[in-house]
């Protein structure tokens, strides 16, 4: 794969709009409409989004790789009339989950990366987060059933074993208290006893915990766990929900890198993690997206960083009530592969560095030089977003890993297939990620403003209107409390392009009452869908679980 075929898979994200602002620099001028742009009609140009979000989808399953997991993908997708972004995201994270932080990329000789996986998705109540996130771990909960019951004989025996000895140890303090045994007995039946070690019950995944209870679990389980949930408590508890509001992050941000953790405890032996793992899949509310905001340390200490982001448009209203259900065959090809690498990650006790092939690390070499420029503090897209931007690269690394070793557990190295289908998603999650920070600055709920009035033309098929009739339809909704509010708004939209502000003319409205300004709707607006976020647009009718991203 040449340069030049890296930068035409990856030219998607210099489209994502960079508008200037509040807050964000004015990116680098955009080059002129191309031959399928929205030609000029009647003295109207194309309008421009009023929010980037969707304007880079998440690219389809046809020919992509590995077939399997698309293939998974969509047909969740379909059976539970969901967003494919929530169930690519949360397959992400059972990838990660499965691997079990017994491989690393490695990148160059001086950088290697985790496959530690973290994801959030974005759904309103009533979107099936729960059977989604059911459907997608299912492979796992299966492994993990199955491991409780092959070890169940071994833990019996060895609790048995611990409890004899504990027992002994007991009786022999009864006599020393007597003067009836020596010392040296006791302390060998201690010794005895502290050699039995008690083999934990098998967990792969963890749901609400606390950061403390997480290490314990990761320390009974090698180190390593994998956090999925249909609800936003994670991060509740990360911002201090059971330790009197103060943050803790330490574990969650090591175990991201593999950085080694220890927990001292008062009345007990430390706990000691050398090379933590810990994957995270979560489905939120948008709310919770938005009220990131409130724990500073969030951004501050890089834990948003690294998430990959999805806020896709739900379908409720739209969603085909009578849909296929997973096949068989898919689901089967999904579930041996996700048990096969969860297996083989359990049977290794050290950790594997995976290289990249020489055509693997020249694309991702292409991909860095494109990406670097959007890094620029001063007018790159990306400006805003440096700390999630600059992890992108080694975060597709881990993609095309992953990806790797979903078809081939056994795989040594990271092909350049692999690391070709994790880097055309670059322009997808970069897009995501600019729409969950502006969620999290606040912009969305703006943006929502400005949105809704669009939304309210479409409905009333309106070609013009008046600020009165907009204050009259539109004074329910909490944003629309004055006229003048719903002005800026029409001012954003006229700016924009979707609107335009009518001259006034001198003819006068009734006695003591002044006209009210007029706007004409750009006819491109009743032909464009709006851009946005957490309201539904029709899905497409021969793909009517496809939802864009």
């Amino acid at each position: 794969m040449t340069a030049a075929d890296v930068r035409q898979h990856l030219s998607d994200l210099d489209e994502i709009d960079t508008t200037p602002r509040p807050g964000r620099p004015a990116a680098a001028p955009t080059p002129a409409p191309g031959p399928d742009a929205m030609p000029t009609v009647g003295g109207w140009e194309a309008p421009a989004p009023v929010d980037e979000i969707d304007r880079i989808p998440l690219p389809g399953s046809t020919g992509r790789y590995p077939a399997p997991l698309w293939a998974f993908v969509d047909a969740v997708a379909e059976s539970r009339q969901v967003p494919r972004d929530m169930v690519f995201l949360l397959v992400l994270s059972i990838l990660s989950t499965a691997s079990g932080g017994r491989w690393r990329a490695r990148i160059r000789p001086d950088w290697t990366e985790s496959l530690a996986l973290m994801t959030v998705s974005a759904m309103p109540s009533g979107s099936l987060k729960s059977p989604t996130v059911k459907a997608v771990a299912a492979p796992l909960f299966e492994l993990e059933r199955e491991l409780v019951e092959e070890y169940a004989p071994l833990v019996s025996e060895k609790q048995a074993a611990k409890d004899f000895r504990l027992a002994e140890v007991e009786r022999l303090k009864r006599r020393a208290g007597r003067g009836d045994t020596d010392e040296t007995a006791l302390l060998d039946a201690v010794r005895a006893a502290d050699e039995i070690t008690v083999p934990a019950v098998p967990r792969l995944v963890a749901d609400d915990v606390t950061p403390e209870m997480l290490a314990i679990l990761m320390c009974e389980q090698g180190g390593r766990m994998g956090v999925l949930s249909s609800e936003g408590g994670l991060f509740a508890t990360l911002a201090g929900r059971y330790s009197s509001g103060v943050p803790n992050l330490d574990l969650v941000l090591k175990a991201w890198s593999g950085d080694p953790h220890r927990v001292d405890r008062t009345t007990r032996a430390p706990i000691m993690l050398n090379e933590p793992f810990l994957s995270i899949g979560v489905t939120v509310q948008p709310e919770i997206i938005e009220g990131l905001a409130d724990t500073r340390l969030f951004r501050g200490s890089g834990l948003l960083a690294r998430f990959f982001f999805a806020l896709p448009k739900p379908l409720l209203g739209h969603r085909n009530l009578e849909p296929d259900p997973v096949p068989a065959a898919v689901a089967d090809g999904y579930g041996q592969r996700i048990r096969a690498l969860a297996r083989t990650a359990r049977r290794r006790d050290g950790i594997t560095e995976l290289p990249l092939t020489v055509a693997a690390q020249e694309a991702l070499h292409a991909f860095r030089v494109d990406h670097e420029p959007r890094l620029d503090p001063e007018g790159g897209a990306l400006a805003e977003i440096t700390d999630w931007g600059s992890k992108l690269p080694g975060q597709l690394a881990r993609v095309a890993a992953l990806f790797e070793l979903f078809t081939d557990p056994d795989a040594d190295a990271i092909g350049d297939t692999a690391m070709r289908g994790a880097l055309e998603l670059a322009p997808y999650l970069t897009g995501q990620a600019l729409a969950a920070f502006d969620a999290i600055n606040g912009r969305r709920a703006r943006a929502a403003r400005p949105r809704a009035v669009l939304t309210w033309i479409r409905r009333k098929n309106l070609g013009e209107f008046t600020v009165r009739q907009a204050r009259r339809d539109l004074g329910g909704q909490d944003w629309a409390t004055s006229v003048d509010t719903i002005r800026d708004v029409l001012d954003e939209l006229e700016d924009h392009g979707w609107i335009r502000l009518e001259t006034p003319t001198d003819q006068p409205a009734r006695a003591g009452r002044p006209p009210s300004a007029r706007y004409r709707v750009n006819p491109a607006t009743h032909r464009t869908a709006p851009v946005l976020s957490f309201t539904s647009t029709p899905p497409s009718p021969q793909h009517p679980h496809t939802a864009a991203g």
